[in-house]
């Protein structure tokens, strides 16, 4: 007759393959709001500024947008406001296909009305970033 196992020592078994499969499916943390550093230099960024001329239609519809890059309040390492949205924890792109959301944009400019314009655009610049679907009513 073979020895017998504990049940006990059968659950501990099944235990690690569990945390292992559980860990596969982590959250990246793409969308998550984080918190800016509030200096004068981020503001000055990432904060809105008045409108000092309103018949200028280009100060007017202007909206701020800023990435600080290597955040330590984001898994993703990346905090991001785009167009006067609330900071949220984003990534580095090239392609709407990079991201969770599948939307890729620049941080600076409009978003091209292509796929291969808007890979091209971010590979020049390397300033791309995920962004959420409601970030493009802004």
């Amino acid at each position: 007759m073979g020895a017998l196992i504990p049940k006990k020592s059968l659950y501990m078994l099944g235990l690690p393959a569990f945390v292992v499969l559980a860990g596969g499916c982590a959250d990246t943390g793409f969308g998550q709001p984080c918190r800016l550093p509030e200096t004068p230099s981020i503001r000055q960024a990432c904060e809105p500024s008045g409108n000092d001329n309103e018949d200028d239609p280009i100060q007017r519809e202007s909206k701020a947008s800023c990435a600080i890059r290597n955040f330590a309040g984001c898994e993703t390492r990346t905090c991001l406001v785009y167009r006067d949205s609330n900071p949220f924890c984003s990534e580095p792109c090239t392609s709407d296909g990079d991201c969770e959301s599948d939307l890729c944009a620049p941080l600076v400019g409009d978003r091209p009305a292509t796929e291969a314009d808007l890979q091209a655009e971010c590979e020049r610049t390397l300033n791309c970033f995920c962004i959420r679907k409601g970030d493009l009513d802004n």
